[in-house]
């Protein structure tokens, strides 16, 4: 079967769309059913780069499959049985540690090692349900606006500032007296 050298200007769009979202030319020539030189030439014609729309093709894909996920009300209740599920077993875990925690007493070196192997498994479980209750309940994305620190400046109080200070400070030892 012989390919076709001249393209419409829909195989043209779709060439071109194709090329950017990272298909070869070979694949694009078996999809459109054009030669290989035609497909080349097309390109060459019109400047599209192979993978240019890859990083948008993703992030497009990745944001269609959270829209996906957030507007199924079935995928949305089955996420919150499983997030009172998780809380449920931390919240479990949690009273189990602090029952059995209360019994930890020793009076031989032999007990004394198994009661700090105990705390040590208590800290261990505490910082999972711990890191498990954030998790599910989202307290780990903290925006970066929060992050930051407020500035802090220091400099020299003129002379002005320091009488104000000192009568402040006096106004203030008077109400207290």
């Amino acid at each position: 079967m012989t390919k076709r050298t001249t393209a419409t200007p829909q195989q043209i769009t779709e060439m071109l769309a194709l090329r950017e979202a990272g298909y070869t030319a070979l694949a694009i020539s078996q999809k459109l059913g054009l030669s290989v030189r035609t497909i080349h030439r097309y390109l060459s014609a019109h400047g599209a780069k192979k993978g240019r729309l890859k990083a948008e093709a993703i992030e497009q894909a990745r944001n269609d499959l959270f829209q996906l996920v957030t507007s199924s009300p079935a995928i949305r209740e089955a996420a919150a049985k499983l997030i009172a599920d998780d809380l449920a077993h931390s919240n479990h875990i949690r009273a189990i540690m602090i029952e059995a925690a209360e019994h930890l007493k020793a009076t031989t070196p032999q007990e004394a090692m198994l009661v700090m192997r105990a705390a040590a498994a208590y800290s261990t479980a505490l910082k999972n349900t711990s890191d498990t209750i954030r998790h599910s309940l989202g307290a780990n994305k903290v925006d970066d606006e929060t992050d930051d620190l407020p500035e802090l400046v220091v400099r020299e109080l003129t002379s002005d500032e320091i009488a104000e200070l000192i009568s402040k400070q006096g106004t203030v030892d008077d109400e207290l007296a």
